[in-house]
């Protein structure tokens, strides 16, 4: 815990070279905590032992660090606007040296690129990876879904797209109603990216994700948001269904 306690200090001593005052660069900041706590809280359920749970924990950490620069050079986290996160993080990390800043070993530094690089990935080639670091990428991924839903929830934080009256795309609903996330170039409309968002729980590995996002009511309070209930409101049923589905079924 002492390490981490210094893992925080240093990520405080690098956010803090860009203007918290920002409300962007203070989600992003705020998000990697959560991130932090949500992924603490799967490698304790997955009885983790004291260093996976450690790794656990600094990857959450580092997921985004990217994000930061990205915001003050584009300002946009739009990765097709300007850059990919994950790829500047890992520079600013391992080319830049950042990562000398934080308690970490060397023999994880493979590991710890790969779980960032494959966070913000439509979906993971499993068979590219090992078994650690496939079980690393998976928690970190929950662990992001989990508060990019909790963010989206909670219109304080970050506001879904404005709704118009666009129609669904047959394969955007067809891929919705299969169980499938949704990839972002099949998106077409403002729409379209609130159903991708409500999609993530179809990503979701770990049974403590999907009991979260239950509990709180994330997908509730996302509906809650919106003027077109009528439109949202299947796609957020079936989603819930699919977790209650999980659920029953772990």
């Amino acid at each position: 815990m002492n390490e981490m306690n210094e893992n925080f200090d240093a990520f405080d001593d690098y956010a803090l070279k860009f203007d918290l005052d920002d409300d962007a660069i203070k989600r992003k900041y705020e998000h990697s905590y959560r991130v932090v706590h949500q992924a603490d809280e799967i490698a304790y359920t997955l009885k983790l032992d004291e260093d996976d749970s450690y790794l656990v924990c600094l990857i959450a950490l580092l997921h985004d660090i990217g994000r930061f620069m990205q915001w003050k050079n584009y300002k946009t986290y739009s990765d097709n606007k300007s850059i990919n996160h994950a790829t500047l993080g890992i520079k600013i990390l391992f080319e830049e040296k950042l990562i000398n800043n934080f308690k970490l070993d060397k023999k994880d530094y493979d590991l710890v690129k790969v779980a960032i690089e494959n966070h913000n990935k439509y979906e993971l080639n499993e068979k590219e990876l090992s078994e650690k670091e496939l079980l690393h990428s998976r928690i970190l991924r929950d662990a992001d879904k989990i508060d990019i839903l909790y963010q989206f929830s909670n219109s304080k934080i970050i506001s879904l797209e404005e709704e118009n009256n666009n129609d669904i795309s047959d394969k955007v609903k067809e891929t919705f109603y299969k169980h499938k996330s949704i990839d972002r170039k099949d998106i077409t409309n403002k729409n379209e990216r609130i159903i991708l968002k409500i999609a993530l729980v179809y990503d979701l590995c770990y049974d403590y994700s999907k009991k979260e996002i239950l509990e709180h009511e994330y997908l509730d309070r996302m509906l809650e948001s919106l003027n077109n209930k009528k439109l949202f409101k299947p796609y957020i049923d079936e989603a819930k269904k699919y977790l209650k589905g999980s659920e029953n079924n772990a």
